[in-house]
């Protein structure tokens, strides 16, 4: 099982704060004993720098990827800007993988990288199907069936079994099946489930917020908003994923992009809020991002920019 989160959260941030001290260059020889004892406190501390290391060193590699430049006709001022958005783009980046939990789930009993997708059965006969770059762990004995989704997304097929609940956390509440199919997504600040079959159980706050979905409906929770109503949901779209298909109605292309970012190796950004508002209508294929970027210029009338094979800036 890996670390608690915020355990290894803090070291990261810690790691990350020595690391910008040392590459400022401006740390007297106290600070830089106050390092060598923190590093050797623990193999944790010498394993989170190293890493870091390790991916400074692989974003040095990219930033020195030639970029392709915007075309002759835009303004000199947006082309010399191209080099800082890179920049900031990298920097970003960095800090969303680094500071997220994301890097200790390597020891999740299921997990896919990024565009792929998988199905696994369990020891009980359950079926869990993951989406891109989605981790679970996994617990079942003789009398517990308890599933953590860690991260992304996942679809789950319940092998019935009255004696063991199977019962699915996320984000601070739990789903437990009262049925058969269901599909939970983790959002930014909570989760979404969405009932494919029967109907679930969901709680919140160790049960201070209960709600049973039915088939067909969907719902939501955070820990600021609680748990949402239930509504209808479009099953088919909710479920497309896993037929490699992303389906979008009337959905803001802020949304549609980061979407699509689950899918792609690199980094898409928008350029400003008012492209970030208009609506998208489409199916697009999840193992070919460039074909949907590219279909989204095409329909909205947009420009986009690739600088080398790691970031694609959607603009007018």
């Amino acid at each position: 099982m890996p670390a608690p989160a915020q355990n290894s959260a803090t070291i990261r941030e810690q790691a990350a704060d020595w690391w910008a001290r040392l590459d400022g260059g401006s740390m007297d020889e106290n600070e830089l004993k106050e390092f060598q004892r923190w590093l050797n406190a623990s193999l944790e501390h010498r394993l989170a720098y190293s890493e870091l290391e390790n991916l400074w060193g692989e974003l040095d590699g990219l930033a020195k990827v030639e970029t392709s430049v915007a075309p002759k006709s835009k303004p000199p001022a947006k082309r010399a800007l191209a080099p800082l958005i890179f920049g900031l783009a990298l920097a970003a980046s960095l800090a969303a993988i680094w500071l997220s939990p994301y890097l200790q789930l390597w020891n999740a009993d299921l997990q896919t990288g990024r565009g792929e997708i998988r199905s696994f059965t369990l020891s009980d006969g359950s079926t869990v199907h993951l989406n891109s770059a989605s981790a679970v762990d996994v617990q079942i004995d003789e009398t517990h069936r308890e599933l953590r989704l860690l991260r992304g997304e996942a679809a789950f097929e319940v092998s019935p079994d009255r004696n063991r609940p199977f019962r699915v956390y996320a984000a601070g509440g739990s789903v437990t099946a009262l049925g058969t199919a269901f599909n939970v997504k983790l959002a930014e600040e909570g989760a979404e489930v969405t009932v494919t079959e029967h109907r679930v159980r969901v709680e919140l706050g160790n049960g201070r917020q209960t709600t049973e979905i039915e088939e067909g409906l969907a719902a939501s929770y955070d820990a600021e908003h609680g748990l949402s109503q239930a509504k209808a949901a479009d099953i088919g779209a909710a479920t497309a994923w896993r037929r490699h298909r992303l389906v979008f109605q009337n959905r803001p292309l802020d949304e549609v992009v980061a979407e699509l970012a689950h899918y792609y190796p690199g980094v898409l950004l928008i350029q400003d809020a008012d492209l970030r508002q208009r609506r998208v209508n489409g199916v697009f294929r999840i193992d070919d991002p460039l074909a949907a970027i590219a279909a989204l210029e095409t329909a909205l009338q947009l420009h986009t920019t690739h600088f080398g094979d790691y970031l694609i800036l959607l603009h007018r």
